[in-house]
């Protein structure tokens, strides 16, 4: 395939993740990381209406927009598959939800984060998220893991959260280390992530909601648009 032909694939990639709501997308060089050598990122930003009060946290509205986005981004996702196998070429939605977390080890087969960070999106902030320039970590992911030639972004490698310890300070569950992430870095070394799940299901359980979700660090990050 030619150079032109790689350019408009991945632009017609692009369009249609946009045409699904997309407000971030991205593309990765995955080969020597998954079975597939390229991933398309896709992000949807949280309104600003639902993380305006971190004290809030978490709260219905917050609930009801998290499963909307899960939605969103899962038609888009097997959107581009089906594009890409059409055009004959290999790809595999992952999807947007927690449905294939390993329970005891709470991590997924291929994270989105890895897609993303390296697709040139963002970094892996100090609760574990992904923190992008445009929105702070107050998105929502999803991946799309293929073979297409698709021309990849540069990929984004340390953290740029500096010394701010916004979200370490505000984590109810104590979760955050304060350390710094970077590519290749045991998560276990920057976050808990089974203590920011046993307070996630305590205080949804509190709040009276079904999923087992928080967002403060999301609400206090400086990085996120409030306006």
């Amino acid at each position: 395939m030619r150079e032109s032909d790689d350019s408009t694939l991945t632009r017609e990639v692009e369009e249609r993740a946009r045409a699904g709501g997309a407000q971030l997308v991205g593309f990765a060089d995955l080969q020597g990381i998954a079975d597939l050598p390229r991933a398309v990122a896709i992000a949807i930003a949280h309104s600003l209406a639902v993380l305006r009060d971190a004290d809030d946290m978490p709260n219905r509205a917050y609930s009801g927009e998290y499963f909307e986005v899960n939605r969103r981004l899962t038609e888009a996702a097997q959107g581009i598959a089906e594009m890409l196998g059409e055009a004959g070429f290999e790809a595999r939605a992952n999807p947007s939800t927690t449905e294939k977390i390993d329970p005891r080890r709470l991590a997924a087969p291929f994270p989105h984060k890895t897609a993303a960070t390296r697709a040139g999106l963002g970094w892996v902030g100090k609760t574990a998220l992904l923190v992008t320039e445009q929105y702070g970590p107050a998105i929502r992911l999803v991946s799309v893991l293929t073979d297409a030639p698709l021309l990849v972004g540069e990929p984004i490698a340390e953290s740029r959260c500096g010394e701010c310890v916004a979200c370490v300070e505000a984590c109810p569950a104590g979760a955050a280390t304060g350390e710094h992430w970077h590519a290749g870095r045991p998560r276990e070394e920057i976050f808990d992530a089974h203590a920011c799940h046993r307070m996630c299901g305590q205080r949804s359980r509190a709040a009276g909601i079904e999923a087992g979700i928080c967002g403060v660090c999301m609400a206090v990050c400086p990085r996120r648009p409030r306006a």
